[in-house]
C-alpha cells in the first residue's frame, strides 16, 4: 500500500514508495555516464524524477506504464520540484488501482440520481424513451459512473463522465430557462448523451489510456453511432430528430481542429458546444489552482497552465490573505504603499 503522494512531497523529503511510470528516457550526461528521465505519477499528480549513473540492468527492468518502485530525495531544480533517486525497479507485487486513478469527490451513484431528476423532465416521449435505452440500462450505467471524462485534460478520474455530464445537463437546462427559443427537450437530451462514448474510449487499471476504439474512432463517432443505434430500435423514431442528436454529439468539440467531424449548426448543438467548452475550463482553472496550492506556491498566479497556456490568476482574496499575514507578522508596515505601475494581470 501507498504511504506518500505526490501531492505529500517537499524538498528535502526522502521517499521510498510506489510511483506509475508515466513517460521515460535514456541519455548520456557529459561524463560518458547514462541517466534515465522519468515522470512519476499518483492519483494526485505528477513529478519529474532522474536516476543518475544508471546501470543497463536498472535501464532495462521496467518500461512506461509500470509500476516502480523507487528510493531517493525530493529536491528542487530549475524552480521544480523533482525526485533524484538512488534506486528504481519494477514493482512486482499486488496494487491497489485507487493509488492511481482518482475519484470523484462526490458518489457517482448521487450525481446519477441528480441527472436522472432533471432527465425526467424532458417531455417528449420519444426522447424519454430514448434515455431510458442508456439510463435504465444497468450494464450502460455502471460503465457511465465509472468511467472518467477524459485521459488527464479535467475530470480525469472514476466518476468523472457523470459529473462532466451533469454540470454540462444542468447548464443546458439554464440556458434553456434564458432563450426560450431554445429547444429545451432536444438539447437536454443532447446534453446527457453527448460523452456517452466515453465509456468504451477509455481502459482504467492503474491508469486511464485510449482503448483501441478509442484510438481508431473516438467517443464523438463512437457516441453518434450510439445514438442512432438507439434511436433505430425504438418503434417510429422521427428520422430528424435522430439526426438532429447525432448532429449534436458531432458538433460538440465546435470546431475541425478540436476534433469535431462537423461544426454546430443548430442553436441546440451551439450551446451544448459551450456547455461542454465551459465545464472543462472551469474544471482545468480550478485544478490549476488546486494544484498550485498542493505544491505550495503562494503567489498570485499558477505556473504556466499547459493547456490553457496561461498562468492562472488564484483571486482577490489571496491578496488579501497575503495582506493579513504580512500585517501579523509586521504591524508597522503600510500595506496602502503600493507600486501604481504594477500590472498583475500584464503578459509574461
Amino acid at each position: 500500500m501507498k504511504r506518500i503522494y505526490v501531492k505529500d512531497l517537499f524538498e528535502g523529503l526522502n521517499v521510498e514508495d510506489i510511483f506509475c511510470v508515466t513517460s521515460k528516457s535514456v541519455a548520456n550526461a557529459r561524463n560518458g555516464s547514462r541517466y534515465i528521465r522519468l515522470r512519476l505519477e499518483d492519483r494526485t499528480g505528477s513529478i519529474a524524477a532522474v536516476k543518475w549513473n544508471a546501470t543497463e540492468d536498472e535501464i532495462r527492468s521496467f518500461s512506461e506504464r509500470d509500476i516502480i518502485r523507487v528510493r531517493g530525495t525530493a529536491n528542487v531544480y530549475q524552480n521544480e520540484l523533482q525526485l533524484t533517486l538512488d534506486y528504481c525497479r519494477k514493482y512486482e507485487h499486488r496494487i491497489d488501482p485507487a493509488d492511481f486513478v482518482g475519484v470523484s469527490k462526490r458518489a457517482p451513484e448521487e450525481m446519477l440520481s441528480d441527472l436522472k431528476v432533471i432527465l425526467r423532465m424532458v417531455k417528449r416521449s420519444d426522447l424519454s424513451r430514448l434515455l431510458a435505452a442508456f439510463f435504465d440500462d444497468e450494464n450502460f450505467v455502471r460503465k457511465f459512473i465509472q468511467a472518467p471524462a477524459a485521459k488527464s485534460v479535467h475530470h480525469a478520474w472514476i466518476g468523472g463522465l457523470v459529473e462532466h455530464t451533469l454540470n454540462v445537463v444542468r447548464t443546458c437546462a439554464a440556458i434553456a430557462d434564458i432563450y426560450p427559443h431554445i429547444d429545451r427537450d432536444i438539447i437536454i437530451t443532447a446534453a446527457a448523451l453527448h460523452d456517452i462514448g466515453k465509456i468504451d474510449e477509455y481502459n482504467v487499471s492503474i491508469g486511464i489510456d485510449l482503448s483501441d476504439a478509442g484510438h481508431l474512432v473516438g467517443h464523438i463517432v463512437l457516441g453518434a453511432m450510439m445514438v442512432k443505434e438507439a434511436a433505430d430500435r425504438i418503434d417510429g423514431f422521427d428520422r430528424l430528430t435522430s439526426l438532429a442528436l447525432q448532429h449534436a454529439i458531432l458538433a460538440h468539440h465546435g470546431t475541425h481542429e478540436w476534433g469535431s467531424p462537423k461544426r454546430p449548426k443548430s442553436v441546440e448543438a451551439f450551446a451544448l458546444h459551450l456547455a461542454d467548452d465551459l465545464d472543462a475550463k472551469v474544471d482545468m482553472f480550478c485544478r490549476a489552482i488546486e494544484e498550485s496550492d498542493d505544491n505550495g506556491e503562494d503567489a498570485l498566479f499558477t505556473r504556466r497552465h499547459f493547456h490553457l497556456d496561461r498562468p492562472i490568476f488564484k483571486g482577490t482574496n489571496r491578496q488579501n490573505q497575503q495582506a493579513e499575514q504580512l500585517d501579523s507578522e509586521d504591524p508597522e508596515l503600510d500595506l496602502f504603499v503600493v507600486d501604481t505601475d504594477w500590472d498583475p494581470f500584464a503578459d509574461e
